[in-house]
């Protein structure tokens, strides 16, 4: 391992210094691709080009990134309840929660999606050990329009339906925008399973699995006098799921409900006093989850009620011509109600600052940044942490663009309410008597772009290594009769390399991307069954190729996406085999009665690939899907 380490940055470190002298031949500025390896930006072009219907659709085609059945977010090597979810400035994990059902979120209201990897505790707090995903909401449909209207519809495989409907106004200096969404599933379709009585593959029908939800959001926003901004946003998110369980142990009368509010408030003020603007933002979420199951020994019913109430006021400006300086300070409140785990209340104070150093320069190296960021946090049922963060770049501009962005950062966890204090069932116990969990991160990458008259390539590589100590891991453990329990017992040690290729012909009427990440996932913790092992359901290999053709009215996408073998027991001595699918998309637009329409065919899993993304579970073979929308 060391020695693939250390060809890696061979490797790297030539490159960069060549691609460093290519760029001086030319000073022409081109822009700063936005596809990078550490960071990814999707905005509402990407949206259409994959069809998305939720934040959930978009991420999927991002490599490194992992969603289960239940809508939360890995990346890398780390579970879901590591990666941060930010909605306009409004952190969206909880204590009481696993994680964020990022499918609950729908496109429509969707500005842009950011993607940061690795550790980011030093800007967004605790939790933030594997990365961060910001989502920047709309506040209108369209910037050339005073007014907007949208409906859309679709229909698919398995009585999918979807209607939707958005209208956003600008008026002199308030502006607003509105959205619902209706969603609708039988989910009754067939999938493999293996008899314990015959070898060969037997195809049974999905029962249990419907879903029924409604979302609706608004937000506005109040130009005041003095360069001052007000702004709003309330969403409602509410659904009823059946809840089929595994395939090896179904739960055909399980039931899941969510109702979801949320409040968001932003205040923002230019040059304040010098050149350091004023950002306030309070928010207030409830989220409410229900579970029954009214079959087997004991019935089950479990009610989560979690509420979180958050104020943060940040300032930032620019020192001197080389040296910006941002700082603020956070409060969060969280509280959760819940048949399971009882009444639990967290409080955190936080306050954070990052110093950046920036020159432009007329040499080889265009620009360098040197970014300092910590962040201290102090929760009050456990200690309090800091968090630092180092990143630097180094830039050029000419033919082709370059650039080297490197980040240090130490991240930490604090143990989740469920992690703490789950009471002891037929199943699990919580452990009050778990540590923090803290990471190590780094990462080294080279961002190359080279536009060429109808051509313009781009390319992107980083190596990463990621190290957390006292992990907590859920586990079954003897001491506790066998039970589910989580333990300060595992270290992992993650490294791998992210790679990004894309190739622009004729201005976008064609465009090929490729995205690959090889990752090494290990445990490192004592259980001899265990070291040396890899994580469960962490890939080596992960494949995404992407292929866009647009001509006039015509756009075309095929997406195919390949995931290696994944272990399925710490053990390693199970496994799921790798899968492959093609994914197709057509759209067609159009003036009909003055107004502008579309319609659109989406065939997922088109091979009808057969294959399991986690032990037990069932996917659907090849489904359909057509939605005809338009906008006045």
């Amino acid at each position: 391992m060391l020695n693939l380490r250390k060809l890696v940055f061979t490797i790297l470190m030539p490159y960069f210094m060549t691609v460093m002298a290519l760029a001086n031949m030319d000073t022409t500025k081109v822009e700063q691709q936005d596809r990078e390896t550490a960071r990814v930006l999707l905005t509402a072009q990407d949206f259409k080009k994959l069809n998305c219907e939720n934040v959930g659709d978009a991420l999927r085609n991002i490599t490194g990134v992992y969603i289960n059945t239940e809508g939360e977010v890995s990346l890398r090597d780390v579970s879901a309840s590591k990666v941060v979810i930010i909605l306009d400035g409004q952190r969206l994990n909880s204590p009481g929660t696993v994680s964020v059902n990022v499918t609950a979120l729908s496109i429509e209201n969707i500005e842009q999606i950011e993607l940061l990897r690795g550790g980011r505790s030093a800007q967004y707090g605790a939790d933030a050990v594997g990365g961060v995903i910001l989502i920047t909401s709309r506040q209108k449909q369209s910037e050339s329009k005073v007014f907007d209207f949208g409906v859309r519809t679709s229909y698919g495989s398995y009585n999918r339906q979807i209607y939707s409907v958005n209208h956003s106004m600008t008026r002199e200096k308030i502006n607003y925008m509105i959205s619902y969404r209706r969603d609708l599933w039988d989910g009754d379709y067939e999938y493999s399973t293996p008899s314990p009585y015959d070898p060969f593959k037997q195809r049974v029908k999905m029962t249990n699995n419907d879903q029924s939800s409604h979302n609706v959001f608004f937000k506005t926003g109040l130009n005041l006098a003095g360069n001052q901004q007000l702004q709003g946003s309330f969403s409602y998110y509410k659904s009823e799921t059946g809840a089929y369980g595994m395939t090896d142990n179904l739960t055909p009368k399980a039931r899941l409900r969510y109702d979801n509010k949320s409040y968001n408030m932003n205040y923002d003020k230019d040059s304040l006093f010098y050149d350091f603007d004023l950002k306030a933002l309070t928010y207030f979420q409830d989220y409410e989850t229900k579970f029954d199951n009214p079959e087997g020994l004991v019935p089950i019913h479990s009610d989560h009620d979690n509420y979180a109430l958050g104020l943060e006021l940040q300032q930032a400006g620019k020192l001197s011509k080389l040296i910006s300086l941002s700082y603020g300070y956070s409060y969060r409140n969280d509280k959760i109600h819940s048949t399971d785990i009882k009444n639990r209340i967290r409080d955190t104070h936080s306050a954070f600052t990052t110093l950046i150093l920036a020159n432009a320069m007329k040499t080889i190296l265009s620009r360098w940044e040197v970014d300092l960021a910590l962040r201290y946090d102090a929760p009050s049922d456990f200690n309090s942490e800091f968090s630092p963060r180092v990143s630097v770049t180094l830039s050029s501009e000419g033919k082709l663009n370059t650039s080297l962005v490197s980040h240090f950062t130490r991240s930490y966890r604090a143990p989740t309410f469920n992690d703490l204090y789950w009471p002891r069932d037929a199943f699990a116990v919580g452990n009050p008597d778990l540590k923090p969990e803290y990471g190590l991160n780094y990462d080294i990458g080279i961002n190359a772009a080279m536009p060429v008259e109808f051509i313009n390539i781009s390319t992107a590589v980083n190596y990463f290594n990621n190290d957390v100590t006292d992990l907590i891991l859920w586990a079954q453990d003897p001491s506790v009769g066998n039970l589910w329990t989580p333990n300060n017992i595992s270290k992992t040690s993650t490294w791998g390399i992210e790679t990004s290729v894309t190739l622009d012909l004729f201005k976008g009427m064609f465009v090929l991307n490729s995205e690959y990440t090889y990752m090494k996932a290990l445990d490192k913790g004592p259980d001899v069954n265990r070291h040396n092992k890899y994580i469960i359901y962490r890939p080596k290999n992960k494949l995404d190729l992407t292929a866009t053709y647009r001509l006039q009215k015509i756009e075309f996408n095929a997406i195919y996406h390949y995931v290696g073998l994944r272990y399925s027991n710490p053990a390693n001595t199970k496994w799921l085999p790798s899968y492959n699918t093609v994914d197709v998309n057509a759209t067609y637009r159009f003036n009909l009665l003055k107004y502008v329409w579309h319609t659109t065919l989406d065939l997922t899993n088109l091979i009808d690939e057969d294959f399991q993304k986690v032990q037990s579970s069932a996917e659907p073979g090849r489904m359909f899907k057509v939605t005809v929308g338009v906008d006045l």
